[in-house]
């Protein structure tokens, strides 16, 4: 393939995986199935990233291997040799955990935030079901909303999607007791996926996820924001001028001024941003900052690179 012909694929690859794109699909497991499919197409140099210590599909081919398992095929595209993983080798518990609070409704175009969530847990999962890892899938606001506990039955991918399908955004967030009584149910050492705004305290939302990271469980946050809320002013025209702005959650309201949308909150969610990302990489969580208008392949991309980076 020359490279014009292989950057025009790229680039459509990246816009059919849009999420205003993948919004028109007429399902959740057809926007999984197009961005875990439509992400590794796209990426040509590597073989697929996994959920597991090693590759979900491959390993690096070692002195003493079976010749007759190496993969020609991934050595033809990589110049890298690979011998195929068997089933059961790395095999692992992906538990993803979803906030669906109030705040989750909240956009200024299309994409709310809880659907994009819905689009990354559905893609995660698909991924995972393709690894033959077990899934266990968990909605939660101010109380555990619903729950799927983990399985590698291929029936535990399609009651998950169909659970997020009809999910709706409503009522208040907290973090604490949920991730306690959460954490609880863990039976086998595996991997928490936490997608949410995070609308809470950093401090404390670490403080609840450590005690995972030291019993052997890996932990990655996935931190959506629509992109208003990261610049008030530059994507809302009416917030140039005074603003009476209204909590999704509490429903309190407050009165706020242009000057500061434009200059002070800015710097308090980058601020709160920069937090949660610094107590991730202290701590040892997977820390994926993303907004609501990214493209699913770049996401899975920054996620991907890095768990292989903090291996």
């Amino acid at each position: 393939m020359n490279s014009n012909a292989s950057g025009n694929h790229k680039s459509r690859a990246q816009h059919l995986l849009k999420p205003d794109v993948l919004a028109r699909l007429s399902s959740l497991e057809l926007v999984a199935k197009s961005v875990v499919e439509g992400y590794f197409t796209g990426l040509h140099r590597s073989p697929h990233f996994g959920f597991s210590q090693e590759f979900s599909e491959y390993r690096a081919y070692n002195d003493g291997d079976d010749p007759r398992f190496i993969d020609w095929n991934v050595y033809a595209r990589t110049d890298r040799t690979y011998t195929k993983r068997f089933i059961g080798e790395t095999n692992t518990t992906i538990n993803l955990v979803l906030d669906v609070s109030g705040s989750m409704a909240y956009a200024t175009n299309d994409i709310s935030k809880l659907l994009y969530g819905k689009f990354i847990c559905a893609s995660l999962a698909y991924l995972a079901r393709k690894q033959h890892d077990a899934i266990g899938l968990t909605l939660f606001d101010e109380s555990i909303r619903d729950r799927i506990p983990p399985s590698a039955h291929p029936d535990t991918l399609f009651r998950s999607l169909a659970l997020l399908e009809k999910t709706q955004a409503d009522r208040n967030t907290e973090f604490k007791s949920q991730l306690q009584q959460l954490a609880g149910t863990f039976r086998k050492r595996g991997m928490l996926v936490l997608v949410s705004d995070f609308y809470c305290d950093p401090q404390e939302l670490s403080d609840q996820l450590q005690p995972l990271v030291q019993h052997g469980h890996e932990v990655a946050l996935f931190h959506l924001l629509d992109p208003s809320e990261r610049n008030p002013a530059e994507h809302v025209k009416a917030f140039n001028s005074a603003s009476l702005l209204r909590d999704i959650e509490t429903g309190e309201q407050v009165s706020v001024s242009s000057e500061f949308l434009r200059t002070e909150y800015p710097q308090r969610i980058a601020d709160h941003i920069q937090t949660l990302s610094d107590l991730s990489m202290r701590n040892g969580f997977h820390y994926t900052s993303c907004q609501t208008d990214e493209a699913l392949n770049e996401v899975l991309h920054q996620y991907l690179i890095l768990r292989q980076q903090r291996r």
